[in-house]
């Protein structure tokens, strides 16, 4: 849990070291708008927190890369990765702290960067640097106990490169200026080499021939190899590059928060307040209040949308109209996404005197309202839990109208009727 918060804060850029950030690089700072969260159902539909634990006393190294992604050697199959970003937490002996696979869709990368097999997708960490202040992360590992070796890690698994673009010699740190060595942002000024995790030089500038204009490393970007206190900020260009690969790079992954409905059927799984998990049918009568966070987790995994109103719940299916400002209403339940016509009849329609309304289940609604072609509120009625129900009309004139049906004041549906005497 702590390595999320540190995830949210840092692709939100709510980090609290912000201000870090020198004057020269502020504006080019981002909010990346990606939130993480830990799964809340499984691949097989069922809710979970997200965690797998499995014993092992496998140490995982370069000669073995991705072992720790198999049960078979140890390690833990992955989940659908198109559907989930694994994160593996190992033992990867201290050698590497952590490595991602870019998506296949990602510029800039030289070839064979990505997985052997699909499956093999995500993320992995030293477990001695996962989260924040990680009781771990002693001695040489303490640059990295502030939980960024996985905001790097995530920044390579949505498609960036490290700010030097592996330039420079990698064991004795000589800087290499080749400009055609770059990460593909214009807002990362051309680095030499990596920082070699010894400090946050502010003064370091390892390319000054060719570059226009001559700037410092960027050394606070999560994307060098700078100390982790260090480390404040991705570019508008890298947040917009991860953006895009959530689309095209890793379309199934990223949910957006946008304006929908989301048709809410049987045997599918809501959240009410990060408490209180509801299988839709298997949960009796059950309230959701206004200002309750619910979470709809077969179809937006995850994210918590706010209740407009207070609703009683005690049907099969319903439908929610989510907002992308996070709120969402009921505007249908109990036979949102069945035909109406095949659970209510009206008759005779026409109608003189008294309209007969028969359901094919029990308690389906329990008031309706008529309204005529203006939209007028012309007469209502509630209704016991009977199948069959009669309405008088002869008090309205001929027409057409319409009779909307209502379940614990949420509307279900409507048909039309006319009046002819």
């Amino acid at each position: 849990q702590s390595q999320i918060e540190v995830l949210n804060e840092d692709f939100r850029r709510l980090n609290s070291d912000t201000s870090n950030t020198r004057a020269i690089f502020k504006d080019r700072a981002a909010d990346v708008g990606f939130e993480f969260f830990l799964a809340t159902i499984d691949p097989e539909g069922n809710p979970t927190n997200g965690i797998t634990r499995t014993a092992t006393t496998a140490t995982f190294n370069f000669f073995d890369l991705d072992a720790m992604k198999s049960s078979a050697s140890g390690g833990k199959d992955a989940w659908n990765t198109s559907q989930y970003l694994n994160i593996w937490v190992c033992d990867l002996g201290g050698a590497i702290l952590g490595y991602a696979y870019p998506p296949e869709a990602a510029p800039n990368w030289p070839g064979g960067q990505t997985p052997s097999d699909t499956a093999f997708d995500g993320v992995v960490i030293h477990y001695q640097v996962i989260g924040f202040d990680n009781p771990g992360a002693t001695g040489q590992l303490s640059i990295a106990d502030k939980g960024r070796t996985a905001v790097h890690e995530v920044g390579h698994y949505f498609g960036l490169r490290h700010v030097w673009s592996d330039s420079g010699n990698p064991f004795t740190g000589a800087p290499d200026c080749d400009l055609t060595q770059d990460d593909g942002f214009s807002d990362t000024p051309h680095m030499g080499n990596n920082s070699q995790q010894t400090g946050c030089s502010f003064s370091k500038n390892t390319c000054t021939n060719g570059e226009s204009p001559d700037e410092p490393d960027m050394v606070e970007n999560y994307m060098d190899y700078s100390t982790e206190t260090c480390q404040n900020m991705f570019t508008q260009q890298q947040a917009n590059l991860m953006r895009s690969m959530a689309i095209v790079g890793r379309p199934d992954l990223a949910k957006l928060i946008l304006d929908d409905v989301f048709q809410i059927t049987n045997g599918e799984w809501i959240v009410i307040n990060n408490t209180d998990t509801v299988q839709i049918g298997n949960a009796g009568t059950f309230v959701i209040q206004t200002g309750d966070q619910v979470m709809f987790l077969n179809e937006n995994n995850g994210f918590n949308y706010t209740a407009e109103e207070s609703y009683t719940i005690d049907g099969a299916a319903f439908e929610a109209n989510v907002t992308k400002e996070g709120t969402f209403s009921l505007e249908a339940l109990s036979i949102s996404s069945r035909n109406l016509a095949t659970f209510i009849d009206l008759f005779p329609n026409p109608s003189a005197n008294i309209l007969n309304i028969t359901s094919r289940e029990v308690n389906l609604f329990n008031n309706i309202l008529v309204y005529d072609l203006k939209g007028t509120l012309v007469a209502s009625k509630e209704f016991n839990s009977s199948s069959f129900n009669t309405l008088n009309i002869e008090s309205l004139e001929n027409g057409i109208y319409f009779m909307h049906f209502l379940k614990n004041n949420v509307k279900i549906g409507a048909s039309k009727f006319s009046i002819l005497k």
